[in-house]
């Protein structure tokens, strides 16, 4: 795991506290496939399981067309040194997640990966991850309490089983969780992205933030919920519900305040990004 003066705490505009020096990322849209089902989520090209409307994809690239438009954009921009995949689906539940990045890694050992997924793959796929080089990765976990967690979540494909309800529910905050720990044993920064649902997981908050660190995780994302897919009737956070949600959190775990909920289609610096 990295200090607060190394990377990504340093340069990654998604860790970084401060917004000087940052570089520049391309989100690759190479994750078409799906395993989990949340409520704010309605599962098409457009939408993302782990970050919401916010990741966004208008397209599906292959592997091949996602490692030249790299080093298309690279040739424009010196300072795009971060290659991440968050969608629109769960990139490790996808193949050509892992084919992308093995071909990117192969012309140049130089660049930084990130990963943004749900985390129920995490733990089987830590390894694979470490030796392509990732050194961050973020896991949307909005639940702690199993009960919580078939409200988040529909169902979910866990070991080649559709579960649902509590059974569901215990299986993927237990995976999630494993996932972390294993990631952070192999040296790999791990933040925790949480959407904040009023009356659904705002209990969950505090116990939340304590068991994620005591996983390994050394930042915690608290977002608001933007409304898509099945959810007609959630409600986001007021500004004051996710001012207390994150300064109950920071008790636990420090809070990244400047994300920009990204599409996963996207290149630049967050807030003056492009899409491609």
């Amino acid at each position: 795991m990295a200090s607060p003066s190394q990377y990504p705490f340093v340069s990654h505009p998604c860790y970084s506290e401060t917004r000087d020096n940052l570089w520049a990322r391309i989100h690759l849209p190479v994750a078409r496939n799906c395993n989990v089902k949340c409520i704010f989520c309605n599962h098409s090209v457009g939408s993302s399981c782990h970050t919401s409307k916010p990741g966004y994809s208008a397209s599906i690239m292959s592997s091949k067309e996602a490692i030249a438009r790299t080093f298309s954009e690279i040739e424009k921009n010196p300072w795009l040194k971060i290659v991440a995949i968050s969608g629109p689906g769960e990139p490790l539940a996808n193949e050509q997640t892992f084919t992308t990045l093995e071909g990117i890694r192969n012309q140049n050992k130089e660049l930084d990966f990130c990963i943004s997924t749900n985390g129920v793959l995490l733990e089987d796929t830590a390894t694979q991850l470490k030796k392509l080089g990732v050194r961050s990765i973020s896991v949307s976990m909005s639940a702690i309490l199993p009960e919580t967690a078939t409200q988040v979540y529909e169902w979910a494909r866990i070991d080649g089983e559709i579960l649902q309800g509590l059974k569901m529910g215990e299986a993927i905050i237990l995976k999630q969780l494993a996932g972390i720990e294993k990631t952070v044993a192999l040296g790999i920064t791990v933040k925790v992205n949480t959407i904040l649902i009023p009356n659904i997981n705002s209990e969950d908050i505090e116990y939340l933030s304590k068991r994620i660190v005591d996983s390994g995780a050394s930042l915690q994302n608290i977002v608001p919920l933007i409304l898509c897919g099945n959810d007609q009737k959630l409600r986001p956070p007021t500004k004051k519900e996710l001012y207390v949600a994150r300064q109950i959190a920071s008790e636990n775990i420090a809070q990244f305040t400047h994300c920009k909920q990204c599409r996963s289609d996207v290149v630049g610096i967050p807030g003056s990004d492009r899409i491609l």
